[in-house]
């Protein structure tokens, strides 16, 4: 591992601290301008490397490839347009006295933004490259430099500043993502053709499935999720958008539920589950986020348990007794408990209960949630036995209720005898 990698989560390059480094975006390549994931690739760059602090940027384009409009992901930072006339070295050249330190983007590049936090936190110069035979190709994808870099850059060529700089690979990044729950290599693509553009776009929502999943989310509900998404990033559709009609749709599984209509309604449900899966995606993809992206999981707790209660009174109807309504507030309160379980364990721990060990890992691709239950609905109401399905959907919900509170409570245990290195949070 590079000392590039080991020094990611340590504290950043301490002439840095005091003043972010320079962003030089060079859009001189045609790819810089392609559409990846609905946006300009050069945008991607822009919007992530603002995430990390920086809020001066420096453009660079020629009279083959004009600037487009950046204002939607520019956010009121400052970028200057720098037109390279006779060159890449002499525009380095003049913008070297800019600044002390630069991050360079060649914008044609899509690049995890993980290789960007870890040049940000690099100890000294440093060249970020695709793969190891980047060394012998003499180019120059993205890096952190110094004035001096950039002038040796521009007066000696690449070769001088590739033999200065420290290696970065996608290997050397710790490949644990805990959005995705597991580990994931950072990509690091060149982007030239539309068909690059268009392959690009497919990696990054491929790239955003979560790994620790209920057996329905792993294995049935991504070739739609992944279709979908594909299809919305190439228009005006937001996220926000999604997640409306996703509520809309839910709110219609409650009305169904609650007059009888369990089979229609379990198949509503599934295009519910689907459809939910999509607006995260598609924020992800379009780099769309928003307040009420933020508290998604609210609404789905709230129209989730309408379900339940729907079924117990629809079911009530039907039976004529009251034993459906317990049973859907027996699954409201196994759902509320193992809502609470999970936040206690993001409070106090720093990670899912799903986490805590191949166990847990194991254990959610069945535990009771809502793919599971629809699943469960789709079968049993379809073969006639609503009633039954219930039953068995209450009494799966509360024991994984009662498991998970089990092994919250154990996990200090846990945590005692893994090595120190995995205590910290993921």
């Amino acid at each position: 591992m590079s000392s590039v990698a080991k020094k990611r989560s340590g504290d950043p390059n301490p002439s840095l601290k005091t003043s972010p480094p320079l962003g030089i975006l060079n859009a001189c390549s045609p790819g810089a301008w392609k559409r990846v994931g609905g946006i300009p690739l050069i945008a991607r760059s822009l919007f992530h490397l603002k995430a990390l602090g920086l809020k001066r940027f420096v453009l660079l384009w020629d009279v083959g490839h004009p600037p487009q409009a950046l204002e939607p992901w520019q956010g009121g930072i400052q970028v200057e347009l720098r037109q390279v006339k006779n060159g890449l070295p002499e525009a380095l050249s003049s913008v070297a006295d800019l600044a002390e330190h630069f991050i360079y983007i060649d914008a044609g590049h899509l690049i995890d933004p993980r290789l960007l936090h870890a040049l940000l936190f690099a100890p000294g110069t440093t060249l970020c490259r695709m793969d190891a035979t980047d060394k012998e190709k003499q180019v120059v994808r993205a890096g952190l430099f110094n004035r001096e870099d950039l002038l040796l850059w521009s007066s000696h060529g690449i070769p001088s500043l590739v033999r200065r700089a420290a290696p970065l690979l996608p290997g050397d990044i710790d490949s644990f993502r805990p959005e995705i729950r597991g580990s994931a290599t950072p990509y690091f693509l060149d982007v030239v053709t539309d068909r690059d553009a268009l392959e690009a776009t497919r990696m990054l929502i491929r790239n955003q499935q979560k790994q620790v999943m209920d057996l329905p989310a792993q294995y049935i509900h991504p070739p739609f999720e992944n279709g979908l998404t594909s299809i919305l990033v190439e228009t005006r559709v937001s996220p926000n958008q999604v997640t409306i009609i996703v509520a809309c749709v839910a709110f219609v599984v409650t009305w169904l539920f609650w007059h009888g209509y369990f089979v229609l309604g379990a198949f509503f449900s599934l295009v519910v589950n689907i459809l939910d899966g999509v607006d995260g995606k598609l924020a992800r993809t379009k780099l769309q986020f928003s307040r009420l992206g933020e508290h998604e999981d609210v609404i789905d707790y709230f129209y989730e348990n309408s379900w339940y209660v729907a079924l117990g009174v629809g079911l009530s109807s039907v039976t004529g007794g009251h034993f459906p309504l317990f049973c859907a507030a027996a699954l409201v309160f196994a759902d509320t408990a193992d809502n609470i379980f999970y936040t206690l364990a993001g409070k106090w721990y720093g990670r899912s209960i799903d986490l805590f060990s191949r166990f847990d890992r194991n254990f959610r691709r069945i535990a009771g949630r809502r793919n599971i239950y629809v699943t469960l609905f789709i079968i049993g109401f379809s073969l006639g036995y609503p009633l039954q399905t219930l039953v068995i959907v209450t009494c799966w919900a509360l024991v994984t209720a009662a498991i998970h509170g089990a092994r919250l409570r154990q996990y200090d245990q846990i945590l005692k005898r893994l090595p120190k290195e995995e205590r910290e949070p993921s």
